[in-house]
């Protein structure tokens, strides 16, 4: 898509301001509370289909009900650069303009609706004469005022030819929706049509020769729906007479309608969205009818179409989307809505917060590693990126610190609570222990408390180091390279800062977090073949994997 981000001014909830949406995704979620203005994003792109033709009947501001000041619409647009008319052999380089010319971020073109204007990004006003050259076809020599309107001019038609390809093929599902054969989702030309979406999936599963790309469609339908409700063997088909969909399953042909209402319409929806390919999509309230395994599944499908996404929603399950989405987050303040564009920290947690989620709603990552202390993470988290570098912390785990003895106070235990103990299931029900074996030799018995939480978790979710203490996992080359010393000799029964004093100077004990720190760096994968470590380490890497599905 040529258009990277947009903004709105002057329409229903949005002032002269405006709103903007950067760094547009395939997948695009609003998101916020009832009445904040989310829908209005795509009721406009809905306006703004239905008026490509005539621009000049763009509704005005008269619908704001606060302001009704009647002032014109303008849509802000920020266009790749290679799609402008620029003459790259002239450019000179210049502040706001990478090499190629293009404008660089935060520089948007205004579109007029109404008048179908355009105004250049204030950036051009700081360009002399030369610099301005390649931006127009008309003129070498001319003034800059002369160069300015020659370039609005050209770039005018640019950007309105944009816009009318980029918003041409647009289709709006309202979040009142029944998708039945003879039913149309919606009540302007933007709309999907239901009348034809059995029919067509009739000729999809019949393709005429020469059309077997129709099949490959009908096939991505029919993976869904065996994903959807876990049969693998699962078989649709759409009977001569065009009036159901029918599953046979386990040699039993069930219609679609016995599945219930959630899957019946996420079926056909899914459907829709493979027959209307390469269009805009705005769909209002995916979560509708969708428990929050099928809302995973759905956007996971939409992933997988041709199709590019606008979803207005308030489902947390759409923020923890691993697939190519952008999240914006809608306020109002009883004047005019605003819109942020929001990451996984500062910006979702104020999402959470803004639509009334508490930590008994929603874990803030999907599971809790435990450690003793600092330095323990360090080391974990280098082994961690060794095995996995997609897996990441706060995101898909978390690093607790229990503090050495502060151990003998915690418990793991699901099904019932001890009174002394605190219950760290209750704050995530994924945890994972690691806790040093201690001791002089490799036959030494552990102490009760880490014989207790081992009993708890089981040897799946625990692990007792083989040597002494998890620094006994690093190896001779890295600590080697760490102090500068040809000869180190290691002992997995002896305290790390026992063995340094042999050769060093340096207090390991003293400062462990500096110390780690800067052993890390000379880690890598091949010294993971210490002892039990690798095997402990897939075994955790697997872990979290299963944790985030």
């Amino acid at each position: 898509m040529s258009i990277q981000g947009f903004g709105i001014s002057n329409y229903r909830s949005f002032d002269d301001e405006g709103v903007y949406l950067d760094n547009l995704k395939k997948i695009n979620i609003i998101i916020g509370k009832n009445n904040c203005g989310k829908s209005n994003v795509l009721r406009f792109l809905q306006t703004l289909n239905s008026n490509l033709k005539e621009l000049n009947k763009f509704p005005n501001d008269i619908q704001n009900q606060h302001r009704r000041n009647g002032k014109q619409a303008i849509l802000r647009l920020k266009i790749k650069g290679e799609d402008l008319p620029i003459n790259k052999d002239k450019i000179r380089y210049s502040h706001g303009f990478d090499h190629n010319g293009f404008l660089k971020e935060h520089h948007f073109f205004e579109l007029t609706l109404n008048s179908q204007t355009i105004e250049l990004p204030q950036v051009f006003s700081t360009l002399t004469e030369q610099q301005l050259v390649p931006y127009q076809k008309s003129y070498s020599r001319a003034s800059k005022s002369q160069l300015l309107d020659a370039i609005k001019q050209n770039f005018t038609h640019t950007i309105k030819t944009i816009v009318s390809k980029t918003f041409n093929d647009l289709i709006y599902i309202p979040h009142l929706r029944v998708i039945q054969e003879g039913h149309s989702l919606g009540d302007s030309n933007s709309s999907i049509n239901g009348s034809n979406i059995i029919s067509k999936m009739f000729e999809m599963q019949n393709p005429v020769i020469g059309d077997e790309n129709s099949r490959e469609k009908f096939n991505l339908i029919q993976r869904f729906v065996r994903d959807l409700i876990n049969k693998p063997d699962l078989e649709i088909e759409i009977p001569h007479t065009k009036k159901e969909i029918v599953l046979t399953i386990d040699d039993n042909r069930l219609p679609l309608e016995s599945f219930g209402t959630g899957i019946h319409q996420l079926v056909l929806l899914c459907s829709t969205l493979v027959i209307h390919e390469n269009s805009i999509v705005c769909i209002e309230e995916p979560e509708i009818h969708l428990h929050p395994e099928l809302q995973r599944k759905f956007i996971k499908f939409l992933g997988k179409t041709k199709n590019i996404y606008f979803l207005t929603t308030h489902s947390n399950i759409f923020l923890d989307s691993r697939y190519n989405t952008s999240v914006y987050h809608v306020q109002n303040d009883g004047v005019k809505s605003t819109i942020f564009n929001a990451n996984r920290t500062a910006k979702t947690f104020s999402i959470l917060n803004d639509l009334g989620y508490q930590s008994s709603d929603i874990l803030q990552s999907n599971g809790v590693i435990w450690v003793e202390g600092p330095s323990d993470r360090t080391f974990l988290l280098k082994w961690i990126s060794l095995l996995d570098s997609a897996l990441v912390e706060g995101l898909h785990f978390s690093i607790m610190f229990y503090g050495g003895r502060l151990l003998s106070h915690l418990s793991f235990l699901n099904d019932k609570i001890i009174t002394e103990l605190i219950p760290l299931l209750r704050l995530n029900r994924n945890a994972f222990v690691i806790m040093d074996r201690d001791g002089f030799s490799s036959t030494t018995k552990i102490n009760a408390t880490k014989s207790r939480i081992k009993s708890e978790l089981g040897d799946r979710n625990s692990w007792v180091t083989k040597g002494r203490e998890i620094e006994n996992y690093i190896s001779t080359k890295s600590l080697k390279e760490w102090l500068e010393v040809e000869k180190i000799k290691i002992d997995s029964n002896k305290k790390l800062e026992d063995i340094i004093s042999k050769v060093s100077t340096k207090k390991y004990a003293t400062a462990k977090s500096k110390y780690s720190s800067e052993i890390v760096k000379h880690i890598d994968i091949d010294d993971l073949n210490v002892l039990d470590l690798k095997l402990k380490m897939n075994q955790l890497v697997k872990k979290i994997n299963s944790w985030n599905k």
